[in-house]
């Protein structure tokens, strides 16, 4: 019998491992193959790391304990699902009201159901009527709004239009994040102090915004391509919104939450090769079978920024943007790992840092104008 038992666990194990290798060779990241970085890394007053004693490891939890946010509104998109889910049960935890805005509420609710302090209402980030129904909503019930986290995204789908004729993943990264921010400027402005806080990524570096063609209408499209220039765009347009918004006291920031395979939002970037639902459930195999931690085994990459985070990690940088006073007198930076992140040259093999092409003023102010333009919503400064 003990012999018996013996055996399964050695064939579950290798069967364990299996999945885990073939899940990395299905994701085809060569970094654990990457030389330790000791290149050029650009100084810049603005983009200086703080002495934050989070790191790369640290989760949301780790991040908000003991910091007591009752009385605070937090109004998050992607809360019902990956890091935002994550980020939501943190911020929750700690007493703050959380209002989750998803497309699928009977999905978000069953997602959030066990959480205090949840409420989930409707918005689709592809339906600006929607955006503008909630914001109104919001505002008129004269509540503040302390933090506002826009962390709905799309990845890497196939080329794809919005009603509008925009290409899907800058309609929904860059323009609803956009157009929900301006429609809540009243109530962020009653708080005196708040954040917004634009999710980004480090897949900014495979590429900038394509001005001219921002919806490849001439250009070959790939679809990590329109990814790079949505989170592009969004840190972009967090440099040009901080600037303009910090005299009403709001804040914002562009964070990358870290390599976070085991999410929903991998799964979804392979949505038109596969079925959702399947490639949903997928995610969360690797996430119960904590592929996550066995990956980074198998990989062993030198650099720090290569180490795969679980969800509830790569929660912890937009918790701490949401929360830290260590930003108290910061904003219209780029944030990793629970802190400030440093500028690295164009071209750089870096797996960290932003580059500098994400933070150009002049492209910035263009992309604020290109976002007043095709929303049609007018940004006033508070």
């Amino acid at each position: 019998m003990l012999k018996a038992v013996f055996l399964l666990i050695l064939a579950a194990a290798a069967l364990y491992g299996l999945i885990v290798a073939a899940f990395y060779f299905y994701l085809g990241d060569p970094s654990d193959k990457a030389p330790l970085y000791e290149g050029v890394i650009i100084a810049d007053e603005r983009q200086r790391p703080v002495a934050s004693r989070f790191h790369h490891a640290s989760t949301a939890a780790e991040v908000v304990e003991g910091i007591d946010l009752k009385g605070r509104n937090i109004v998050i998109t992607g809360g019902h699902s990956g890091t935002g889910l994550e980020a939501v049960r943190a911020l929750a935890a700690r007493g703050a009201h959380v209002t989750a805005l998803a497309r699928d509420i009977e999905r978000a609710g069953a997602n959030l159901a066990d959480m205090p302090n949840v409420t989930v209402e409707y918005v689709d980030l592809l339906k600006p009527a929607s955006i503008q129904a909630f914001a109104e909503r919001f505002v008129a019930s004269g509540r503040p709004l302390h933090v506002l986290i826009n962390g709905a995204a799309i990845m890497a789908t196939p080329l794809e239009y919005d009603r509008r004729g925009y290409e899907r993943q800058f309609a929904t990264n860059v323009l609803g994040a956009y157009e929900l921010t301006v429609r809540l400027l009243p109530a962020l402005v009653r708080t005196n102090g708040a954040r917004v806080v634009n999710l980004a990524s480090r897949g900014h570096r495979a590429g900038g915004v394509l001005f001219d063609d921002i919806h490849f209408r001439r250009t070959e499209y790939s679809g990590m391509r329109a990814y790079a220039q949505s989170k592009t765009a969004l840190i972009l347009l967090s440099v040009k919104l901080d600037e303009m918004l910090k005299v009403g006291n709001i804040r914002v920031f562009a964070v990358h939450p870290g390599p976070v395979p085991a999410t929903d939002l991998f799964a979804a970037g392979k949505v038109g090769y596969g079925s959702p639902g399947l490639l949903r459930f997928a995610a969360k195999v690797w996430r119960v079978l904590h592929a996550t931690e066995a990956l980074n085994l198998v990989r062993r990459p030198k650099n720090v920024g290569d180490v795969y985070k679980t969800p509830a990690q790569g929660a912890a940088t937009t918790v701490w943007a949401a929360t830290s006073a260590e930003l108290a007198d910061s904003g219209g930076v780029y944030l990793e790992d629970s802190n400030i992140a440093p500028i690295m040259p164009d071209g750089s093999p870096a797996p960290f840092g932003v580059r500098p092409w994400a933070l150009d003023p002049f492209s910035a102010r263009r992309m604020l104008a290109l976002c007043v333009e095709m929303t049609g919503v007018a940004f006033e400064t508070p």
